[in-house]
């Protein structure tokens, strides 16, 4: 279904959309008299709409039903930054995961520096919309030792230079760490080794590329929830 971010959406009977939002609707998404559409706040709302009129500037929208929806998780993600396409397509798969805040680190490997604010936002809405997510991924510049590792019931870090644990996985609050394309560097390796409720987790496949290790990750995260 179509769906469209509006961060200050509230429950109404009726909506009118304008701005840079009619724009994509009408002109680019062409959406029609009749068809429905999911509005979303990001933060758990959802809204249900059909398309009542669409005029020159607007489009009038009469509500369905609506849902307040809640992740049964926490997963967060401190992510290494890795090359241009790498990050943006990790940023999308993190919205499209439901991780809840994402640390963007400039790790000793990053190859990049931190993209603009605004930037950030639209690809991280654009997710949203695409995969009609309820919760909007928050991207939070930080560096390793800036992260409160204290508020995690478990710390997991992606680690294919070193041998693993054997530890099973807890449940609760989870930050997954994740390096850029060269890995993490000694340094990090070491300070990861003060982290408290740390598990290293290697997994027995090739090295993967920035975006299929989070997926990877938080595929294992959350089959560890569903047990």
């Amino acid at each position: 279904m179509r769906a469209s971010y509006q961060k200050d959406l509230k429950v109404l009977s009726e909506y009118i959309i304008r701005g840079d939002s009619f724009h994509h609707l009408a002109n680019v998404v062409r959406l029609r008299v009749g068809e429905e559409i999911l509005l979303l706040n990001g933060q758990g709302l959802e809204v249900r709409c059909q398309v009542d009129q669409v005029s020159k500037k607007e489009i009038f929208l009469k509500t369905l039903f609506h849902e307040e929806k809640t992740l049964p998780y926490r997963i967060d993600l401190a992510l290494g930054m890795p090359k241009k396409d790498a990050l943006d397509l990790s940023l999308k798969q993190a919205v499209e995961l439901g991780v809840h805040t994402c640390y963007l680190v400039r790790s000793s490997h990053s190859q990049m520096k931190l993209p603009e604010a605004d930037r950030l936002q639209k690809l991280l809405i654009s997710a949203l919309e695409q995969s009609n997510s309820p919760h909007l991924t928050e991207a939070v510049p930080a560096d390793f030792d800036e992260i409160d590792y204290t508020f995690y019931d478990q710390v997991i870090v992606l680690d294919s230079q070193s041998k693993g644990d054997q530890r099973p996985l807890g449940k609760g609050k989870y930050l997954l760490i994740i390096g850029p394309e060269g890995g993490f560097s000694p340094s990090e390796l070491e300070f990861f080794d003060n982290v408290p409720n740390l598990i290293r987790l290697n997994l027995p496949t090739p090295i993967m590329r920035t975006p299929t290790a989070l997926s990877c990750g938080v595929g294992v995260i959350l089959q560890r929830l569903m047990d």
